[in-house]
């Protein structure tokens, strides 16, 4: 029933500005945003534009966290039958967090009897937790912390700054870090982020050591107490910017902390040898990596004769791995690398290359990718690398720069047998213990990847929402994939849905029975094709699609930003109940036209405009088209503005070079305005589409 995304200047699509009565919950922050796992605490959420009115369930991803719903005072119920629900902008949780629980940052959604919530996100901690008590706080009467501990706050205000006092002794060494801007990217509506900076000062208001930018826009910082006594510690913006949304997780301990580690990839369960960069490097050697057993990123603690630190980002791969070997800064001293293999390195100094040589086929690609930045939370490197393919004697033959994020990679098809060497270097030409990186070669065999879009579904009793289904077909997979939805809540189903080899985007119609009980589930889109390569026996992928969180772009934009957690919701009856659609079967033939007629069943209490489409479109900026090929709707001659109305009709045409094909879903949306920035979609029942010579 409901496909979101963000509209402003709403008159461009609708005759007169409307508002619609129902949205999803939007997340704004969480106070305290931490808890210390293996305790319950009472957290606050906070939300605006929306309601939390009803809220019963919590969705998170991943294990060890649950949550309940701290029962409040509730409004009362309108007695108009037409008025709004009530207006709820914050509840309570009760989080408990199991004494295992991975550390780090988690995703959760709030289902209430409206809707279900945007993304929040709860930072699970080792140490102790202090919670906000107040704004208030100065250079003169700072709040006193222990070390260990993780304060939460808020940089509240322009030029707001928060003042804590801790006691240390000399030559201790202390990690300080903040999380704030990386939990604001998934944040639907904040349109300014924050910058955080922290500095230390002695008693005299001296400072002694200050950090910005670590982990992107967050700082750690490393403190060596140069005498015992009592140090303040300051976090603001770096600009002096605020608002009451920044909250921020700020740790102090004098514990052992990695900021990254050395190797990067390891074998499923092997144990190896660690090289932090940061406090725990003090230490001295002898810190060990223990992998998981499954292939992927994941985050582990360095162990050191019963010292532990924080978890640091690892990647478990069965591929044969080397270590750089310097001096390799030539061709000639190149480190061998098998393909496929993987290698762990470091640009360990400014204008430092790394070469590698790997001996390859004519004509059969090669996937060549540098892991180091693309996974943002947990950062992994510093490094902003570059790669050159070049042969034996330097000649380069490819290069890349940014190809996932700021990681470069490339597909090399070499033009002879023999040997060839891969470059790799800062793109500034800078370096150190965070510069490094995973180099993976193997063969380019084809694959796909999946998107979905958006990231939840909202539907009441006998209605229905739409999902856009996004492949991306890679080192020349053609064929059809098949898609299905895992975990659904009871009385929820989903269309058919194969997208054909023609075709690179798909529909799946969420729907909920007219009994269907409400609930709340996390869900994951799953697609599965079968592909061939170089006449080997076919191989059956199978990858889980990447939920797309709508994020609002300052000036009206509609940005999407890759998320965890996919969510459905049964819930009440909502603005529209029903968008009813006929014919339900459609066959084309090249150049003719078709006219479905459309009607829409309203809530009593939305009497607004309503805007038909068979995409999904922003601006002028299509987000989901599912039509087959050749197949677009004919804007002059459809009635897609209802106004206070309630049936319009849809044309749809086939161009003359249309390709045939086969039952091909596509649907309905009634869009209705909540705000000026975001609309909510209804949608129709499936629409078979074919197109027949």
């Amino acid at each position: 029933m409901r496909a979101s995304f963000v509209v402003i200047g709403v008159g461009v699509l609708f005759p007169a500005l409307a508002t619609g009565q129902t949205s999803f919950p939007m997340v704004t922050h969480v106070s305290p945003v931490a808890v210390q796992r293996g305790t319950t605490t009472e957290v606050t959420v906070e939300c605006r534009n929306s309601s939390l009115a009803g809220a019963y369930k919590v969705l998170f991803e991943g294990t060890g966290v649950s949550a309940e719903v701290v029962p409040g005072k509730a409004p009362p119920p309108p007695t108009d039958p037409k008025a709004p629900p009530p207006n709820v902008t914050s509840c309570k949780l009760k989080i408990t967090v199991a004494p295992d629980a991975a550390l780090g940052v988690r995703e959760f959604r709030i289902a209430s009897t409206l809707g279900i919530s945007s993304l929040g996100q709860l930072v699970i901690v080792d140490a102790p937790v202090i919670p906000e008590k107040g704004p208030t706080s100065s250079f003169a009467k700072p709040i006193p912390i222990p070390v260990p501990a993780v304060v939460c706050g808020r940089i509240r205000a322009l030029e707001a700054v928060d003042y804590y006092t801790f006691s240390a002794k000399s030559g201790q060494i202390l990690t300080c870090e903040v999380i704030c801007a990386r939990i604001q990217d998934k944040i639907h509506d904040l349109q300014k982020h924050a910058d955080p900076l922290i500095a230390i000062y002695d008693h005299t208001g001296r400072e002694l050591a200050s950090a910005d930018d670590t982990y992107f826009a967050d700082p750690v910082l490393t403190f060596r107490v140069p005498h015992d006594g009592d140090y303040r510690i300051a976090v603001r913006d770096a600009k002096y910017d605020g608002d009451p949304r920044w909250v921020y997780a700020l740790t102090i301990t004098d514990q052992p902390y990695a900021v990254y580690s050395f190797p990067l990839a390891v074998h499923p369960h092997q144990t190896v040898n660690a090289q932090p960069v940061g406090s725990a490097a003090a230490t001295g050697a002898g810190w060990t990596l223990t992998a998981p057993e499954t292939p992927g990123l994941h985050t582990v603690p360095l162990r050191q004769e019963g010292r532990v630190t924080n978890p640091v980002p690892v990647i478990v791969t069965t591929l044969p791995l080397v270590e750089e070997q310097e001096p390799n800064d030539t061709p000639a001293q190149a480190t061998q690398l098998a393909v496929p293999g993987g290698a762990n390195g470091r640009i360990g100094s400014k204008r430092d290359l790394d070469h590698f040589r790997i001996t390859a086929k004519k004509g059969r690609p090669l996937a060549i990718t540098i892991f180091a930045r693309r996974f943002a939370t947990p950062l992994v490197s510093q490094l902003d690398s570059q790669i050159d393919i070049m042969t034996a004697e330097g000649k380069i033959l490819a290069s890349n720069d940014d190809f996932v994020g700021k990681d470069s990679g490339l597909i090399f098809t070499p033009p002879a047998d023999g040997d060839f060497i891969i470059r790799v270097r800062d793109l500034n030409n800078k370096g150190g213990d965070g510069f490094a990186y995973y180099l993976q070669c193997t063969p380019a065999n084809p694959d796909f990847t999946l998107k979905c879009d958006p990231a939840k579904a909202m539907i009441g009793p006998g209605s229905r929402t739409a999902w856009f289904v996004h492949v991306t077909r890679t080192n020349g997979f053609t064929g059809p994939v098949k898609v299905e939805v895992e975990g659904l809540p009871a009385g929820v189903r989903v269309n058919p849905l194969t997208i054909p080899a023609n075709m690179t985007q798909g529909l799946l119609v969420v729907s909920a029975d007219r009994d269907a009980p409400r609930d709340a589930a996390v869900v994951k889109v799953v697609g599965t094709a079968e592909t061939t390569d170089h006449n080997q026996p076919p191989v059956v992928l199978q990858r889980t699609a990447i939920p797309v969180e709508e994020i609002y772009i300052p000036g009206g934009g509609r940005g999407r930003f890759d998320v965890g957690l996919m969510a459905v919701a049964v819930t009440e009856p909502s603005d529209l109940l029903e968008v009813k659609v006929r014919p339900t079967r459609i066959t084309l033939k090249p150049g003719e036209e078709v006219k479905i007629d459309v009607e829409v069943v309203r809530n009593p209490r939305y009497d607004k405009a309503i805007t038909l489409d068979v995409q999904l479109r922003h601006l002028g900026q299509v987000f989901g088209n599912p039509l087959p090929p050749g197949v677009t709707m004919v804007e002059g001659k459809s009635k897609t503005l209802l106004g206070t109305g309630n049936t319009g009709h849809i044309v749809l045409k086939a161009d003359a070079n249309a390709p045939e094909c086969t039952d091909v879903p596509v649907c309905v949306q009634g869009f209705v305005a909540i705000n000026f920035v975001v609309k909510i979609g209804y949608a129709s029942e499936v629409i078979l589409v074919s197109v027949k010579k």
